[in-house]
């Protein structure tokens, strides 16, 4: 038990991780699920774990991850695995946690760090576009108190000219039309400014809209090097933010949407989607075996095709050669889609954190990480799984297993 022991605290330091790492066993007398050897002295040797995520049973001979859940000990995202003796039978699972309010505590941080950044930079910003409505206003104010005083002028000389002729009456009236018409424009164009001018206050207020404005205006002023090198600084700033504020919706819309499930061409859909790269540094190949027909929701495949094939592209923009294969077959009551290509192979460290939210499997990847784990979700929102084929030796592989239905 000591050695485990330490050799968790091991693994849990090299791997810098927060909270500790534990073994569980299911004990079915009691429907509940028992701690025995874990990375640090809590929780101890036997204690009873009830509160437990259903998952747990369900996947106890896969493994997986676990969306945020509560249990009496907080709130949590998680990855498990299974532990199995020297005949394959699975004894146990090896658990690890992440706190969800630290997690969360993070991106608030990041987000707020962003967000002081980006109105630093709106405060200029925000007072050229003062200075030029108050200049605005005033112009216009000027305008309307000239009108005011010839409409005036104009109605005290119709006074004295009453009893003039038709024509002259019919002068006036026109005077006094024109007058009026001028007034309401002058009104309409206040309306429409006053409006404009709460709108762009609210939006220098976003940080996305901002830096974007900001960023157009001073690339027509900087022509220094120092001065582009700032502007493509405040770029990619904005680039990041509206990534980060797209991806999030994305997660959000995924997985609060509800599937419509239909029979697909997967040779057609995922050719739409490869035509849709500007860069196919690739050739697109269907394995013909006269299945390629699936059972699932049009979006969420596509999504997952996009970020599969993009990643092959983007990961391997240099390689000669490159040939991007897909694959669909049944078995076992499932359709599994396979997306292989030839190009270079993940690294260890990659493959143990392929689906994790926010990780970059890539050196050269500028993305936030949430591309694996979107596509994760989509087959999970299907009823299906996505993991990676690691008996594929030529490149990577990744595999999609969906229900076959009637």
């Amino acid at each position: 038990y000591k050695a485990l022991h330490l050799l968790l605290r091991r693994i849990k330091e090299v791997n810098q991780l927060e909270t500790p790492l534990y073994t569980i066993v299911f004990f079915p007398t009691d429907s509940t699920f028992r701690f025995i050897v874990t990375s640090s002295d809590k929780p101890y040797y036997r204690h009873a774990y009830t509160n437990y995520p259903k998952a747990l049973l369900s996947n106890w001979e896969t493994g997986g991850t676990l969306d945020s859940y509560r249990d009496e000990n907080g709130q949590w995202l998680s990855a498990f695995a299974p532990v199995r003796n020297s005949a394959g039978k699975v004894v146990a699972l090896l658990e690890a946690d992440e706190n969800f309010e630290a997690f969360a505590m993070r991106a608030r941080n990041e987000l707020w760090r962003n967000t002081l950044l980006s109105t630093l930079l709106v405060i200029p910003f925000g007072l050229l576009l003062f200075n030029y409505f108050a200049r605005t206003f005033k112009k216009q104010e000027e305008d309307q108190q000239l009108l005011l005083q010839q409409k005036e002028e104009i109605e005290s000389q119709n006074e004295e000219i009453k009893a003039q002729s038709d024509l002259i009456e019919e002068q006036n009236r026109d005077l006094e039309k024109r007058v009026q018409e001028r007034t309401a424009e002058l009104q309409t164009t206040n309306e429409q400014l006053a409006n404009f001018l709460y709108h762009s206050s609210h939006d220098v207020q976003a940080p996305i809209a901002t830096l974007k404005g900001l960023y157009h205006l001073i690339s027509l002023e900087f022509t220094t090097e120092t001065g582009k090198e700032y502007l493509k600084r405040i770029q990619q700033t904005t680039y990041r933010l509206e990534q980060m504020v797209k991806t999030i919706q994305r997660v959000h819309y995924i997985k609060t949407k509800s599937p419509d499930f239909q029979w697909i061409d997967i040779q057609e859909l995922a050719q739409q989607v490869f035509q849709r790269f500007e860069k196919r540094n690739a050739d697109l190949q269907f394995v013909s075996n006269n299945n390629k027909i699936v059972f699932a929701d049009e979006e969420l495949l596509q999504v997952i095709l996009e970020e599969l094939i993009k990643n092959a592209l983007q990961f391997n923009e240099r390689r000669a050669n490159l040939t991007i294969a897909i694959e669909v077959w049944q078995k076992n009551g499932m359709h599994h889609v396979s997306v292989r290509n030839n190009g270079d192979k993940l690294s260890h460290t990659a493959r143990e954190n392929l689906f994790v939210m926010f990780q970059r499997n890539h050196q050269n990847s500028e993305g936030m990480g949430l591309g694996l784990y979107i596509s994760s979700v989509c087959a999970q929102r299907m009823n299906g799984d996505l993991r990676l084929n690691e008996e594929h030796q030529d490149g990577v592989a990744f595999e999609i297993q969906l229900p076959v239905t009637d």
